[in-house]
Formats: C-alpha cells, structure tokens, sequence
C-alpha cells in the first residue's frame, strides 16, 4: 500500500514540477511561482516522501533565485527555501547537495548590495559554495549539473576580470555540455565564450557562439534566456560599428522580452537602444529609451545599470 502511495506521489510531484518548469523556461516566472505556493501545503502533509520534498524545494529556490535578478525578488525568501530544502538533505555528499550549492552561489552572486566591499564578500561566499558544487558533481559524475558548476566557476573569475581563468571554466562546461547532449547549459557557456571573443575583438568566433546560444534556446523552448541572447548579438554588431544592425537586434531583444515581460531584458533593450541613438549621434532620439531604460532598471535593482544610462544621459556620450 506504502509502495503504491509513493509511486502515485511521485508521478504526481513530477508533474506538478514540470509544468512549474515550463512556465519557467516560457519566462512566466509569476505564475510558476505562485504555483508553488499552491503546492507548498500539499508537501507538508503527513506521509510525503523526504526526496519528493527535496526536489520541490530545489526547483522552488532556482526560480526564487533567478527572480532575485529578473524580478527584484526577496534574497531573503529564496535562502529561507534554500535552508529549508538544506535541512532535509541528509547526504551532504549528494547530487541534490550539490545542486542547493549551485543555488546558494547564484543567489550570492545576485544578491542586491548597497557598496562595492559587499559585492567582493557576496562573490567570496558565492565561490566557497560553487567550488563545493564541482567537488561533489566530480564524484557523482552528474554531467548536467557539472556543466552548470563550471560555469558558474568561470562567471565568478570573469567577475574579477581574469578572463583566461573564466575561458577555461567555460570551454569545460561548454565542451561538457555539448558531448552530454545538454543544450541550455551549452548556450550559457557558449554565450559567455562569445563575450570574451568579442573583448579579444575575434568578432567572427564571437558571431559563431552567440548565433549557436539563441539557436539553442530557441530550439528547446528556453524563453526566458532568449532575450539574452538577442541582446547579445546587438552587442557584437554596436562592437563592430555597424549600428544599424546593433538597432535591429536590440530592438527584436527588447520585443522578446516585452512578450513574456522579462523586465531586465526589457531595461538592457532600452538602454542599448538608447546608446546607439548616442553612437548615431541622434541624442534627442535617445533620451526616451534611455529615461524608461532607467525605469525599468530601478524596478529590478540593478543599480548598475541605472547608474550607466543616467551618466549616458549626462555626457551624451558612451564613453
């Protein structure tokens, strides 16, 4: 009877999971979170399988933690998930440990800061638990989640601006993922590759990296990741001097995110666009993309980029 119990929660938890996926990867992050709120309860119930528990708690705080960047989302409720799904993991050797590890770096890594020594003390703790991540996934041998961890590795090392440490993390998990057959981790590798191409001016490898991203994410439905990727490849052209073409893929950016409501695509599309009015030398055109890009920023948090069109709008220039 116990047994017959488990196999119906399991077809019905795995599921429930995977249509939280998918209006994940469609970029409704909304929705997929305010289905989970539905099904908390249902986890507590009496008799609900530890593993089932823990695999709703782990896709629970991936989407909290891209909320975090996407949406301005608490940092807060994301770690009270995080500790949650933590103290029901008894194996801290496990693929499951491994993946809270992943979590618990990206959450670091995107946690909001109010001045420059917190954001060097969040990316210390970031890197502490995305290093214990790769230890695990190396025994475990989870290809999927190993390809993720490097990455992670080589973002954190871009964050410090050594970009050859960075390359090598991401040519492993790009190589990685690719032989393995796991497309999403692929583009976020592959993506990275081309923004480093782009820094070394090699424009063609960079094309080559970024049209494969955007192909791969289109391929597989990846929705919220597309935006990106687009925007991405308005940076390679801006890059280029061709700003006609740079136009073109800002604008289609900003147009993929508008469709799911992706808020900081939304904010990068305006910015861009508004920066290559500059390049243009069309100011007048800029002011309102730029003025809505900053908006937009601000309801996100990121303070960064906020900070970037407003000093674009103050010396007409992208210096």
């Amino acid at each position: 009877m116990l047994t017959a119990m488990r196999e119906q929660q399991i077809q019905d938890i795995a599921k429930f999971l995977e249509e939280v996926q998918k209006f994940y990867h469609e970029g409704d992050l909304k929705k997929a979170i305010e289905l989970l709120e539905k099904g908390e309860p249902v986890i507590h119930a009496e008799n609900f399988d530890e593993y089932l528990k823990i695999q709703f708690y782990l896709l629970y705080s991936e989407i909290l933690v891209v909320s975090i960047l996407m949406e301005n989302k608490d940092f807060g409720l994301a770690t009270e998930k995080l500790q949650i799904c933590d103290k029901i993991i008894l194996d801290s050797q496990s693929l499951e440990s491994a993946r809270l590890n992943i979590q618990y770096a990206i959450a670091w890594d995107y946690k909001p800061i109010s001045n420059p020594e917190e954001k060097i003390e969040n990316l210390n703790i970031a890197i502490d638990y995305i290093i214990k991540a790769i230890e695990i996934l190396e025994v475990v041998k989870n290809t999927k989640y190993l390809s993720m961890a490097y990455f992670y590795r080589g973002l954190f090392f871009e964050r410090w601006d050594q970009l050859e440490e960075a390359s090598i993390w991401y040519n492993n998990s790009y190589q990685l993922a690719k032989n393995t057959n796991n497309p999403i981790e692929m583009s976020f590798a592959g993506r990275h590759l081309g923004f480093l191409e782009i820094r070394k001016g090699e424009l063609e490898n960079a094309e080559k990296f970024l049209v494969e991203s955007l192909k791969l994410r289109d391929d597989v439905g990846f929705k919220i990741g597309v935006p990106f990727s687009i925007l991405s490849l308005g940076d390679l052209h801006a890059r280029n001097k061709d700003y006609q073409k740079a136009m073109e893929f800002y604008k289609s950016g900003y147009e993929a995110a508008l469709k799911i409501g992706l808020k900081m695509a939304m904010a990068i599309g305006y910015i861009s666009i508004g920066r290559t009015f500059i390049r243009l030398e069309q100011f007048n055109e800029s002011v309102p993309y730029l003025e809505k890009g900053i908006e937009l920023a601000e309801k996100v948090n990121n303070q960064e980029l906020a900070s970037l069109a407003r000093k674009t709008l103050e010396t007409k220039s992208v210096g």
